[in-house]
């Protein structure tokens, strides 16, 4: 009877290095993934601009968490500069969710959250009416607000600061890097971060005056996810902005189901 033969040490311990490194390999690439493009998406921005007939309130850019876990936003960063070697200068920067003890974003915050980041002073309107800094997870309304330069407790303000123009761009990032995109939007240009697809809206959409917001085309949460430009509503009224609500003409019971 013929024994089996037995493999060689060095096969042995070959094997286990490729298996080691395997294991290695699937572990760091799930750390990597752990926050990926549609975690969170950028939902609603307004671009103030001075023409009475034209949007002139506050400018704004709202989030919404379509991550069925939920996400902490704590270190994550917004900024209007296009790449990552771009010069911070006074109508371009960038702030960062706090991840300091007390602050909104070390909570995980659920599916269907809306983030409301007023980049203007306090008492100024975004859309119709005047915001309120709304930090509580417990009082069943599914939105936080908070001012990128008001909040200091909540916003860690970085360089620059982030003020619209005409030709621009505003990325949610999980860390300063440029492949660290989770959601980006542009109008009129371009931008050289990566990590998500770019929402590429026209100069006209999104020029001084205006807000535009995302209208899904169904009503599953796969249909958050689109990077379409023809999904977007562009307006001048300043009714029919909805920072930190539900868009006009979008149905998110499927975000808000819990």
């Amino acid at each position: 009877m013929n024994k089996p033969r037995r493999r060689p040490c060095s096969s042995v311990k070959r094997d286990g290095l490729k298996y080691l490194a395997l294991t290695l390999t699937l572990v760091l690439a799930a750390g990597a993934s752990a926050q990926l493009e549609g975690d969170v998406v950028i939902n609603e921005i307004a671009n103030s601009g001075t023409k009475k007939a034209m949007y002139s309130g506050g400018e704004y850019v709202e989030l919404l968490v379509v991550k069925k876990e939920g996400v902490k936003l704590g270190g994550w960063l917004l900024t209007d500069l296009s790449s990552p070697s771009g010069t911070a200068k006074e109508n371009e920067g960038n702030v960062e969710f706090s991840d300091k003890e007390g602050s909104i974003f070390q909570n995980t915050l659920p599916q269907g959250t809306y983030i409301l980041v007023c980049l203007g002073p306090k008492d100024e309107q975004y859309g119709a009416s005047v915001q309120y800094e709304d930090v509580s997870l417990s009082d069943a309304n599914n939105r936080i607000v908070v001012f990128a330069y008001h909040s200091p407790q909540h916003i860690a303000p970085g360089e620059g600061t982030i003020q619209f123009t005409g030709k621009d761009n505003v990325v949610l990032l999980s860390a300063w890097s440029k492949g660290a995109a989770v959601s980006v939007v542009t109008w009129g240009g371009s931008s050289s971060w990566t990590g998500s697809t770019a929402v590429g809206l026209s100069l006209e959409s999104l020029d001084n005056g205006k807000v535009v917001y995302f209208v899904p085309k169904g009503k599953a949460i796969a249909d958050f996810l689109s990077t379409d430009p023809a999904a977007w509503e562009s307006t001048s009224e300043s009714g029919k902005a909805t920072p930190g609500i539900t868009n006009v003409g979008a149905d998110d019971q499927a975000l808000q189901s819990k």
